[in-house]
C-alpha cells in the first residue's frame, strides 16, 4: 500500500507548462467552466497508472495528448506526468525498493513511444500496472470514474462487473499474474510440441546415415583399385616424357651453333652506329651552345622593347601628373590672390583705426566736463531750494512743489515707456543676434567640414599616390619573373627539342615500364643492358608489346638478384629475380657455369654472361636514348610547373595593371573633388565676414541699450528720491513759512536750466562718442583675428605652391632625362637583331649536318635492329626450346613424384617390378578401359556422403541433449500448472469472502441514500467465483424489487455510488477519482451523496478528486483547486485551502 503525495503534469493535453497539484487527505474539489481542462488532470492520472488505450483518454493516438500548440506558443514534442507516492509498503518484481517515497514517471516523445521510470531507474509497464492494482487503483479500476461514466457499472454485462468484486477482494494485482502465468505455460507447452517435432526428425535423419556409411565404405574400397591402375597408367606417360627429352636436347645443340654468326654480325654493326652517335652528339653540342645564345639574344631584344613601353607609359603618366600639379598649382594662385587681397584690405582698415585714437581723450575730457556740470547744477539746486525756503511763503513754496512733484512724475511715467520700448528693442537685438550666431556657427561649421573634407581627401591622394608607387613596383617585379620564367621555359623547350632529334624514332611512352623502374644510383648501366628490349613494353593490357604478372611455382631467385637493386612492379620481379650482379668480371666465367636454364649475369658497366654459355659486352646501345626519354619526361614536367606559374604570373600582372588603372583615376578624382572643396570654402569667406560684422554690431547695439536701460533706471531712483524730499519739504513748508525775493529764484531756476541742459548736451557727446569707440574696438579685433588667419593661410598656400613647384621641376626633369633613352634603346636593339640573324644562319646549318649524321645513323641502327631482331628470333627459338625442355624436365618430376607418392618406388624400380609380375591388364589402353569401369562403377554409386559415420554420432549426441531439454520442460509445466491452480484456489476464497461483505456494505448504503429500500448482489452463470458475473438487484422505497437496468438515470447513478463506496468500506484504494459523479441527481441526493463521501473520508485513509459543477458538493470538501484558461488552449491551476484560507498558484 501507499499514499499519493504529489502530481506534476507538463505538456500533456492542455497543460503546456509544467502544473503541480498537491493531494492531500481528504476530499479536494477541481472546478472551472467546461472545456477549460478539468478531466485532463484525471486522465493524466490514469496515464500514468499505465493506461494504454488512447480512446479511453479521448484521444485519436497516444501522439495527441502531446500538447499541440497555439496561436502564439509552439507544440511540444514530449508529455511528461510524474506521480509521488509515499509510505510504500511492499515489492516490485524484479525491481528492489529500499525507500519508503515512490516516483513514479512517465514519458511520451512525439513519434517515440512512453517510457516508465520509478525512482529514475526504468521498469516495464506491467510493473506499474501491477504496483497500482495490488492497491485497490490503476486506471480501469472502479475507484476511478470518468465524466459520464458514473452508471457505466450498472449497463455493464455481469461478467464484467467482476472486476468490482476483484478490487473489493484486492485481486487484481493475482490476476494479472495469473495472466502472465498462463502465457508462460502456452509458451512452454508450444515449445515442448516443438521439441517433440525435431526429435522425431532427428531419429530418422539417423536412420538414413547409417546406410550412407555403409555405402561409403563401399565407395573407398572402388577408389583404391583406380588409384593403383592410375600409377600404372603415370608410369607409361613418364616412359614418353623421357625419349622427348632426348629429342629436344640435340635440336638446342644445333641453334646454338647458327646463333654465334648472328651475334659476330651483330657486334661490327653496333661499332659504326657508336662512330655515328658520337658525331651527331658533337653537332648537337655545338646546336646546344648556338640556340642558347640566340634565345638569350631573342631575350634581349624582348626586353629592350619592353623597356621602351616601360619608357612609353612613363611618359604618359608624367604628363597626366604634370597636369594635374599644374591645376592643382593655378588653384592655390587663385587662392593666394584672394588672401593677398584680404590682408592689404584689413592693413588698411587697421591704420585707419589709429587715426581715431584721439576719441578716447576727447570721451575722458567730455567725462569731466559733464562731472563739473553736474556738480554746479547740484549747487545751484541747493541755493534754490535755501532761497526758496527764505523768500517765498509758504503757499507759493507749497505750489512749486506741487507742480515739480506733477512733473517728475510725469517724467517717472515717459521714462518707464521709453524703457519698455527699449526692452522690446533688445529683445529683438537679442533674437537677431541668437539667429545671426546661429548661422555663423553652421558657416563655421561647414567651413571646417569643408577643411576636414579637403585634409582627408589630400591624405586619400597621398595614399593612394603611394599605393601606386607600390603597385607600380610590384607590376614591375612580376614583369622581370614573368621574363625570367619566359626565359627558362625557352631554354627547356630548347633542350627538349634537342633530346628528341638525339633518340629520332625511338620514342618511348609514357607507360613504358622504364618509366616505373627505381634504380639505386651506380647500376643503370646493369639494369639497361639486362633490360634492354624490354624497356619499351608496357602492363597495358591493349599494347602490341606488354608485361604481363605470371606466378612460376618453384622459381628459385639466383644469388645476389637485381631485385635487391631496383623497385620494380610485380610482373617484373620473375625475370629480375633470375638476373644476377656480380663486382668482379673475374669471377663470372666460373659462376656462369653454375646457371641454371634462363639465368644470366651482369655487372656495372653493363657487360652480360648467360646460362646458355653467351657473353655479350658493350650492351649500351640503347642507354643514351632512355637517358633522353626520362630526362625529357622530367623536363615536360618542369614545362608544366613554368606554364601554371607563367598563368598566374600574367594574372597577378592583369590584376596589378587594372589596380594601377583604377588608382589613377581614383586619384584623378580626389583632385577633381579637392578643387571642388577649396571653391566652396572661398565661397563661405566672404559671408562668414559679412556676418561677423553684423554680429558685433549687434552685440555693441544690445551693450548700449544695456546702458541706455540703466540709465533710466537710475533717473527713476533719483525721482523717486526727490518725490520724497519734496513730501519732506512741503511737510516743513506747512510749519514754516517765509518770503523771499522771486527775481533773485528766478535767475537761479534759469542758471539751472541752462546747466542741464549743458549737462544733457555733454551726455548725448559722450554716449555718441562711447559708441563710436567700441563699434570701432570690435571691428578692430575681428579684423586683428581675420589678418592672422589669413597671414597664416597665404603662408601654407605658399609652401604648397613650392611644393608642387618642386614637383613639377622632378617630373620635367624625368621627362626630359626619357627622351634620349628611346634612341639608345633602338641602336641596342638592331644591334642585337643583326646578332640573332647571323646565330639563325649558324643553327639551321648546324641542324643540316646533324640530319645528315642521323639519316646515316638511322639506315645502319635498321640494319643493326635486323640482325638483332635475328639473332634475338634464333635467342628466342632456343629459349622456346629450352623453356619446353624446362617444363618436359618439370613434368618427369611432376610424375616420378606422383609415382612415387602413389606407389612408393622410383619408376626405374617400377620398371624392374613390372617385368617379373604378371598383370591382368598390362597394355596401357587395356588399362585405361579397366579404370573406366572402375570410374564408371563408383559414379554410378552417385552422391557419396564420406562424412556420414562421422555425422551419425554427432547426430546421437544431439538427441541425447534434446531429450535432456524435453525433460526440463515438461517439469517447467508441472511448476506453471501447480502455481495457476494456487493462485486460482486464493482467488477464489478472497473473492468470495469480499462477496459477502460488499453485498452487506451495499445493502446498508442503498437504505442510507434511498432512506430505504432493497438492494443485493447475485453471482451468476458459473459455478467458478473466478469465472462468475455479477448482477446487480435494486427497489427504491415504493417499487418492486427488478433488475437495475430499470431503474431511472439518478436511481441508477445513487445505485452505483452505494456500490462503488461498499468497495471502499472493505477495500480502500489510496486515491478515488470522481468526475462529475454528482450531474444526474437533485439537491436532496447530493447532500446525501456529501454525508456518505465524509464518513468514506473519515473512516478511511483514502484521499478523494471529485470534479464538480454543484454548490452543495463544493461546500462539503476540504480544498478546491480552479482549472483556468487564461490563454486560449492553455490550463492552468489555482488552488484554495479552505483549512487555511490562502489563494496560491499552481506551480
Amino acid at each position: 500500500m501507499f499514499t499519493v503525495k504529489k502530481l506534476k503534469i507538463s505538456g500533456f493535453k492542455s497543460f503546456a507548462h509544467p502544473t503541480e497539484l498537491l493531494i492531500e487527505d481528504g476530499v479536494t474539489g477541481i472546478i472551472g467552466p467546461n472545456g477549460c481542462g478539468k478531466s485532463n488532470v484525471f486522465e493524466a492520472i490514469r496515464w500514468v497508472m499505465g493506461e494504454s488505450s488512447s480512446k479511453s483518454l479521448r484521444s485519436g493516438s497516444l501522439d495527441d495528448i502531446i500538447f499541440n500548440g497555439t496561436q502564439n506558443i509552439p507544440a511540444k514534442n514530449f508529455a511528461e506526468v510524474t506521480i509521488e507516492l509515499d509510505d510504500f509498503t511492499g515489492s516490485i518484481n524484479n525491481f528492489p525498493i529500499n525507500d519508503k517515497k515512490l516516483i513514479v514517471n512517465r514519458l511520451l516523445e512525439r513519434g517515440v513511444g512512453s517510457f516508465f521510470k520509478i525512482n529514475n531507474k526504468d521498469v516495464r509497464a506491467r510493473d506499474v500496472s501491477t504496483l497500482f492494482y495490488d492497491s485497490g487503483s490503476g486506471p480501469r479500476s472502479s475507484s476511478i470514474i470518468s465524466q459520464g461514466n458514473i452508471d457505466q457499472i450498472i449497463n455493464f454485462k455481469p461478467i464484467d462487473r467482476k472486476i468490482i468484486l476483484e478490487d473489493a477482494a484486492g485481486i487484481s494485482g493475482l490476476q494479472a499474474r495469473r495472466h502472465e502465468s498462463e502465457l508462460k505455460l502456452q509458451s512452454t507447452e508450444v515449445n515442448l510440441e516443438k521439441l517433440d517435432i525435431n526429435l522425431n526428425s532427428l531419429i530418422e535423419q539417423k536412420k538414413s546415415l547409417s546406410r550412407q556409411a555403409r555405402q561409403a565404405e563401399r565407395y573407398e574400397n572402388i577408389s583404391k583399385n583406380i588409384k593403383f591402375y592410375q600409377s600404372i597408367l603415370i608410369f607409361s606417360e613418364w616412359k614418353e616424357i623421357v625419349k622427348s627429352l632426348n629429342t629436344s636436347n640435340e635440336s638446342i645443340f644445333d641453334l646454338k651453333k647458327k646463333l654465334k654468326i648472328f651475334v659476330e654480325e651483330s657486334d661490327e654493326q653496333k661499332k659504326r652506329s657508336r662512330l655515328l652517335k658520337n658525331e651527331i652528339l658533337n653537332h648537337q653540342e655545338e646546336g646546344n651552345l648556338i640556340s642558347k645564345n640566340l634565345y638569350e639574344t631573342e631575350n634581349k631584344i624582348n626586353s629592350l622593347k619592353n623597356k621602351q613601353d616601360l619608357i612609353k607609359n612613363k611618359k604618359i603618366e608624367i604628363k597626366r601628373f604634370l597636369e594635374t600639379i599644374t591645376n592643382d598649382k593655378n588653384n592655390e594662385l587663385k587662392k593666394l590672390d584672394i588672401l593677398q587681397k584680404t590682408i592689404a584690405s584689413s592693413e588698411i582698415k587697421l591704420s585707419n583705426y589709429s587715426n581715431k585714437i584721439n576719441q578716447k581723450a576727447k570721451l575722458n575730457e567730455l567725462s569731466i566736463e559733464e562731472t563739473d556740470l553736474k556738480r554746479q547744477v547740484k549747487q545751484l539746486e541747493g541755493m534754490f531750494v535755501n532761497e526758496i525756503q527764505l523768500s517765498l511763503g509758504d503757499e507759493f513754496k507749497s505750489d512749486n512743489l506741487k507742480e515739480e512733484k506733477e512733473n517728475l512724475n510725469k517724467k517717472n511715467i515717459e521714462n518707464i515707456k521709453e524703457n519698455e520700448k527699449i526692452e522690446n528693442l533688445l529683445k529683438s537685438l537679442k533674437k537677431n543676434l541668437t539667429s545671426d550666431e546661429k548661422e555663423l556657427d553652421e558657416l563655421q561649421f561647414g567651413k571646417k567640414n569643408y577643411e576636414k573634407k579637403i585634409e582627408s581627401v589630400k591624405k586619400e591622394i597621398q595614399l593612394n599616390s603611394k599605393k601606386l608607387q607600390e603597385n607600380r613596383e610590384l607590376l614591375n617585379k612580376i614583369d622581370i619573373e614573368i621574363e625570367n620564367e619566359t626565359k627558362r621555359f625557352t631554354e627547356i623547350k630548347t633542350e627538349i627539342k634537342t633530346l628528341n632529334e638525339l633518340t629520332g624514332k625511338a620514342n618511348l611512352s609514357k607507360d613504358s615500364i622504364v618509366n616505373l623502374l627505381k634504380i639505386k644510383p651506380g647500376y643503370e648501366n646493369a639494369i639497361y643492358a639486362a633490360l634492354t628490349n624490354e624497356l619499351d613494353a608496357t602492363l597495358n593490357n591493349n599494347s602490341h608489346k606488354r608485361w604481363i604478372k605470371k606466378n612460376i611455382v618453384g622459381l628459385e631467385p639466383i644469388k645476389n638478384p637485381l631485385t635487391q637493386y631496383v623497385t620494380a612492379p610485380n610482373e617484373l620481379h620473375p625475370v629480375l629475380s633470375q638476373i644476377g650482379f656480380i663486382n668482379n668480371e673475374k669471377d663470372a666465367l666460373s659462376l656462369q657455369k653454375n646457371l641454371r636454364i634462363g639465368q644470366m649475369l651482369v655487372d656495372k658497366n653493363g657487360n652480360v654472361w648467360r646460362w646458355d654459355g653467351f657473353i655479350s659486352k658493350d650492351n649500351l646501345q640503347n642507354k643514351k636514348i632512355i637517358d633522353s626519354q626520362l630526362k625529357i619526361n622530367e623536363l615536360q614536367k618542369q614545362i608544366k610547373i613554368i606554364d601554371l606559374k607563367l598563368s598566374k604570373l600574367k594574372k597577378e600582372s592583369k590584376v596589378s595593371i587594372e589596380n594601377t588603372q583604377k588608382l589613377e583615376r581614383s586619384i584623378k578624382s580626389y583632385n577633381m573633388e579637392l578643387e571642388s572643396f577649396y571653391k566652396k570654402l572661398d565661397s563661405i569667406l566672404p559671408t562668414e565676414s559679412s556676418f561677423r560684422e553684423k554680429i558685433s554690431l549687434s552685440r555693441y547695439n544690445i551693450q548700449k541699450n544695456k546702458e541706455i536701460i540703466k540709465n533710466y533706471k537710475t533717473q527713476n531712483n533719483k525721482i523717486l528720491f526727490r518725490l520724497k524730499e519734496i513730501q519732506k519739504t512741503e511737510d516743513t513748508l506747512n510749519k514754516n513759512f517765509t518770503n523771499k525775493s522771486t527775481n533773485e529764484r528766478e535767475n537761479i531756476e534759469k542758471k539751472i536750466h541752462e546747466l542741464d541742459k549743458k549737462t544733457e548736451d555733454k551726455r548725448n557727446q559722450i554716449n555718441s562718442l562711447k559708441e563710436e569707440v567700441m563699434r570701432e574696438e570690435l571691428n578692430k579685433t575681428y579684423l586683428v583675428n581675420d589678418l592672422k588667419k589669413s597671414k597664416s593661410d597665404f603662408l601654407e598656400s605658399k609652401k604648397r605652391i613650392e611644393l608642387l613647384g618642386k614637383r613639377e621641376e622632378s617630373y620635367f626633369l624625368e621627362n626630359k632625362n626619357l627622351d634620349t633613352l628611346p634612341d639608345e634603346i633602338q641602336i641596342k636593339i638592331n644591334h642585337a637583331q643583326g646578332i640573332y640573324n647571323s646565330l639563325s644562319e649558324k643553327l639551321t646549318i648546324n641542324k643540316d649536318s646533324v640530319n645528315e649524321k642521323s639519316l646515316e645513323l638511322q639506315s645502319v641502327e635498321q640494319k643493326l635492329v635486323k640482325s638483332e631482331s635475328l639473332r634475338e628470333n634464333q635467342r628466342n627459338e632456343i629459349t622456346k626450346l629450352e623453356s619446353a625442355l624446362d617444363g618436359m624436365k618439370s613434368k618427369e618430376k611432376e610424375l616420378r613424384s606422383l609415382i612415387y607418392e602413389r606407389s612408393s618406388k622410383q619408376p626405374e624400380e617400377i620398371k624392374e617390378d613390372l617385368k617379373d609380375k604378371d598383370l591382368k591388364y598390362k597394355n596401357y589402353d587395356d588399362i585405361k578401359e579397366h579404370l573406366e569401369k572402375l570410374s564408371f562403377q563408383r559414379e554410378q554409386m552417385g552422391p557419396v556422403n564420406l562424412r556420414a559415420k562421422i555425422e551419425e554420432n554427432d547426430l546421437k549426441n544431439s538427441i541425447e541433449e534434446l531429450e535432456v531439454e524435453k525433460f526440463d520442460l515438461e517439469e517447467a509445466l508441472q511448476k506453471l500448472r501447480l502455481a495457476i491452480n494456487k493462485i486460482n484456489h486464493e482467488g477464489k476464497n478472497l473473492l468470495l469472502v469480499a462477496f459477502e461483505k460488499v453485498n452487506k456494505n451495499f445493502q446498508d448504503l442503498f437504505k442510507k441514500l434511498f432512506n430505504g429500500g432493497e438492494a443485493k448482489l447475485e453471482l451468476v452463470k458459473s459455478d467458478d467465483p473466478l469465472q462468475t458475473g455479477l448482477e446487480i438487484y435494486a427497489r427504491p422505497p415504493g417499487k418492486k424489487l427488478s433488475s437495475i437496468t430499470l431503474l431511472s438515470g439518478g436511481e441508477k447513478t445513487l445505485t452505483a455510488i452505494s456500490l462503488i463506496f461498499s468497495i471502499f468500506l472493505i477495500n480502500p484504494s489510496p486515491i478515488c477519482i470522481l468526475d462529475e459523479v454528482d450531474a444526474p441527481l437533485d439537491d436532496v441526493n447530493i447532500e446525501k451523496f456529501c454525508i456518505i463521501l465524509n464518513e468514506l473520508k473519515n473512516n478511511t485513509k483514502t484521499k478523494f478528486l471529485i470534479i464538480t459543477h454543484n454548490k452543495i458538493t463544493m461546500t462539503s470538501i476540504d480544498r478546491v483547486y480552479g482549472v483556468t484558461m487564461a490563454q486560449k488552449g492553455i490550463s492552468d491551476i489555482v488552488s484554495v485551502d479552505f483549512e487555511k484560507i490562502d489563494l496560491q498558484k499552481a506551480v
